[in-house]
């Protein structure tokens, strides 16, 4: 149960994003990429960096970055952000998104996600950037939440004409000791079809949608599985 608990707090965090370096920064957009990662980015993958460590309590944690290509200037992406309520038709292992409250620059929402053998939910106070092209979240510990702690951004720079580099890094804390194994799977399984959903739902202008069907697959379930038990 603890190594079932851990992988859906890895998991759900995966949905939660803090930015690799900001817009505005003199540095390029492309910095801390290599030149193979570079020519990765430019034929459409999704290059994922990870770097495990020790909280200051001696749980195990993931800071993970991802960078992706869309093929549309930063305010269209921008554009499908703002529609935050809709999340849930197009980002994979998302079944739900209730906007709780809602001003110019901010929203409270709670998620539901499918994970192995169930669901789990978390509440996230999300700010919104416009003149940065940034999307920053917390969790708020006040509401019910089944994830340990989830902090971070998106970032949408300008990459080329009409293209947009997206900059994804999330620290992660799982509240628990989570198997290296496990790790390494939602990292490789997850965090490139979300950015993936992300540039579908944009360059479709809003109107690609996920399959339903919802659960996971027995195949996702077998990986899972192997992972827990070292297999």
């Amino acid at each position: 149960m603890r190594a079932t608990r851990g992988w859906t707090l890895a998991l759900a965090v995966s949905l939660g994003l803090l930015a690799a370096a900001p817009s505005g920064s003199e540095q390029p957009a492309t910095a801390g990429l290599t030149g193979p990662e570079v020519t990765r980015l430019d034929a459409g993958e999704v290059v994922v960096k990870t770097e495990p460590y020790t909280t200051a309590d001696g749980t195990r944690a993931a800071r993970v970055k991802a960078y992706g290509v869309i093929n549309r200037p930063p305010e269209s992406v921008w554009a499908v952000m703002l529609d935050y309520r809709k999340f849930h038709e197009f980002m994979p292992r998302l079944e739900k998104v209730t906007v709780l409250a809602q001003t110019k620059d901010t929203m409270k929402v709670t998620q539901t996600l499918s994970v192995p053998l169930g669901t789990l939910s978390y509440t996230l106070d999300l700010t919104f950037e416009a003149a940065r092209r940034r999307v920053s979240w917390k969790l708020d510990r006040s509401r019910p939440h089944d994830i340990a702690d989830t902090f971070g951004a998106w970032d949408f720079l300008p990459y080329a004409p009409n293209r947009t580099l997206i900059h994804y890094t999330s620290f992660i804390d799982t509240g628990m000791s989570v198997p290296k194994l496990v790790e390494t799977y939602r990292v490789k399984s997850d965090l490139p079809e979300i950015l993936l959903s992300l540039r579908r739902r944009t360059e479709s202008d809003g109107a690609w949608r996920k399959e339903q069907g919802g659960s996971e697959s027995a195949g996702a379930i077998k990986a899972w599985t192997e992972s827990v038990l070292g297999r």
